[in-house]
């Protein structure tokens, strides 16, 4: 019998880094990334197929996934003032230096 366990482990992943696993992540969801709730999952497999992390390197499969989950029985969403990012706004949200009122109003006028 195989089962699969997954352990908890604290990994840091620097501030200047986020915006650009943000814009891969997004990339790599095409028009989902404005539906999709951004979660820390999202940025921390980013970051293992990015090279960032080596010591997961050996969850990346042969299709380049990563068989690894952030928040065990389903991954939370990223939150800003008490409201569930999408990738797209949290992309915004880390690329320019703006107000959350700000990125409120560019994701409701798109």
């Amino acid at each position: 019998m195989q089962v699969k366990v997954y352990t908890p482990q604290i990994v840091e992943i620097p501030s200047e880094y986020l915006p650009a696993l943000a814009k891969r992540a997004a990339d790599s969801l095409g028009d989902r990334a404005g539906e999709v709730s951004a979660t820390r999952g999202h940025l921390v497999r980013q970051a293992v197929q990015d090279g960032l992390l080596r010591k997961f390197d050996d969850l990346v499969g042969d299709d380049g996934t990563v068989d690894l989950v952030c928040d065990p029985g389903m991954e939370i969403p990223l939150e800003l003032e008490n409201r569930t990012l999408t990738l797209t706004e949290l992309l915004d949200a880390l690329h320019v230096k703006r107000t959350w009122g700000d990125v409120k109003a560019a994701s409701e006028a798109a």
